[in-house]
């Protein structure tokens, strides 16, 4: 059974459903965080060293990783709809294990379960939001979902926060780490009510369906020019990437629609997104304003959860800028925002001092700010847009998976690198703020504004190109045929 919305209420149903599963995403990712200090939880883990406890918590980027490639390997074949809900499952398994665990093997187990969940649904979620959203929307729509991870792990903040300031014995850690569930209850049972992707669907032969869940997300009939026009898009692209197929074997070779190029930016991007160093000040913000800021404990931890307050404001103006200015411009921006803001917090802490930790303190929330207004969502929008069709599920997936295994590697050595270097470790992500700016302008179109079938012409070239636009403006004709012959029927049966 599938709700029968037409037009925007659809398109908003599609939205608050895979915002479910981003909240899911943010509370899920930031839910432990809150918890390592408290004695309780560590007696049930067995009382591990620091050490063990980071491999602990960063075991679930493993499992995150796990769920992309898995996704990569399924989400062509069973849709974007049941990937996202067999996500949704995964992730109740392994939170019902993480809570009532009683060992630290156990919580192992339950956090690579749950990190399988959470890769499978955010390789797939940005692919079916892109693919069900008007062109002019899509960036909007994902720029939500994006602001909704973070306003997740506010949530999960706060409610660790009063749960150890409110509670005592287990509950204080069983409760948050079981409360994820519902979200992810929430999400599995909105999915299976909403339509499969049109793109998906027309890649799959099913045609005819396709038309009828486009003309029902635009609010148009099945034969309107709109519907009409990009079928005709989509089965130029899907005509010019199967006399081109791609083949991981030939990875390195060059071909007209460079599928090669579009996978390798799809990676990268979200490579420069860890390396400006947000996992570090948003998971570790605590331990930045004690060790580097000289706070006391108890001053960090509240000033930690206006920090990540800071991080969810900036996430909201892209909804509104981000279809309006572009992808290409607030990437550009960010790095720089974020370079001058990363190298002033260096700079300040380098030099212990009551002003200079008030100047660092300002820099970190500005720096939160710039990247949730640029770098936060707009990765997570490209990758989906410029993979062709039927790779774009393996272009979510490389997203997702860079994103996990850089996140991984800066959980892992960032407790160590504050530990050994101090203020050191942050000229990294200076440098690397830099080098990502050049990256962009060098490598990355802008995407903004067009359907995801006109992308495929921007990066195609030679004899792809050349037929892939007169394949665009035959489409074109057709429509505008479609049209005349409309508008003579309506004006014959006004004379008669």
């Amino acid at each position: 059974m599938q709700v029968k919305l037409r037009g925007p209420p659809l398109s908003w149903a599609i939205t608050l459903c895979c915002a479910s599963a981003y909240l899911l995403y943010g509370y899920d990712e930031g839910v432990v965080g809150g918890l390592v200090s408290q004695p309780s939880f560590l007696d049930a883990l067995g009382n591990p060293g620091s050490g063990y406890l980071g491999t602990i918590i960063a075991l679930y980027d493993v499992g995150c990783m796990i769920g992309c490639v898995t996704a990569a390997i399924v989400g062509f074949k069973v849709g974007r709809r049941y990937v996202i809900f067999g996500g949704c499952m995964v992730m109740i398994v392994g939170a019902a294990i993480q809570t009532s665990t009683h060992g630290a093997g156990q919580f192992i187990a339950g956090r690579i379960i749950c990190g399988i969940g959470n890769g499978l649904n955010t390789s797939t979620i940005p692919v079916y939001v892109s693919e069900t959203t008007r062109s002019n929307r899509r960036g909007s729509m994902v720029a939500v979902q994006l602001a909704i991870v973070i306003f997740g792990l506010v949530v999960a903040y706060w409610v660790d926060y009063g749960t150890v300031h409110s509670l005592s014995g287990e509950i204080v850690w069983r409760f948050p780490i079981a409360f994820q569930i519902v979200f992810a209850v929430v999400t599995g049972a909105i999915i299976l009510l909403l339509p499969e992707s049109p793109r998906f669907l027309y890649n799959q032969g099913e045609i005819h369906k396709s038309a009828e869940i486009l003309s029902q997300l635009m609010d148009v009939p099945i034969d309107d020019a709109s519907v009409i026009f990009i079928q005709a898009e989509m089965e130029a692209a899907v005509r010019v990437e199967k006399e081109q197929p791609f083949r991981w074997k030939r990875f390195f070779e060059k071909s007209d629609v460079k599928t090669s190029r579009r996978l390798v930016i799809c990676f990268m991007l979200q490579m420069f997104q860890q390396f400006t160093g947000i996992h570090v000040t948003a998971v570790y913000a605590t331990v930045i304003l004690t060790d580097n800021v000289g706070l006391s404990l108890e001053t960090s931890s509240l000033v930690a959860g206006f920090i990540q307050l800071a991080f969810f404001v900036g996430t909201l103006p892209p909804i509104f800028m981000i279809d309006r200015y572009g992808r290409r411009r607030l990437l550009l921006i960010g790095a720089i925002a974020m370079a001058i803001c990363m190298s002033i917090f260096t700079a300040a802490i380098a030099v212990p001092t009551v002003a200079t930790g008030r100047l660092a303190l300002a820099m970190l929330i500005l720096y939160e700010l710039w990247f949730g207004a640029t770098w936060n969502c707009t990765p997570w929008i490209i990758a989906p847009e410029i993979t062709p069709l039927h790779l774009r599920h393996v272009g979510g997936a490389i997203c997702a998976f860079s994103e996990w295994l850089w996140t991984f590697v800066i959980v892992l050595i960032t407790p160590a690198a504050i530990r050994n270097t101090g203020w050191r470790i942050y000229i990294l992500f200076c440098i690397m703020c830099v080098v990502a700016f050049v990256f962009v302008w060098f490598f990355l179109p802008e995407t903004a504004g067009k359907t995801l079938e006109e992308i495929d012409y921007i990066f195609a070239t030679g004899e792809a190109k050349d037929r892939l636009e007169r394949q665009f403006l035959d489409a074109q004709e057709e429509t505008l045929d479609n049209d005349a012959k409309e508008i003579a029927v309506n004006v014959e049966g006004k004379t008669a």
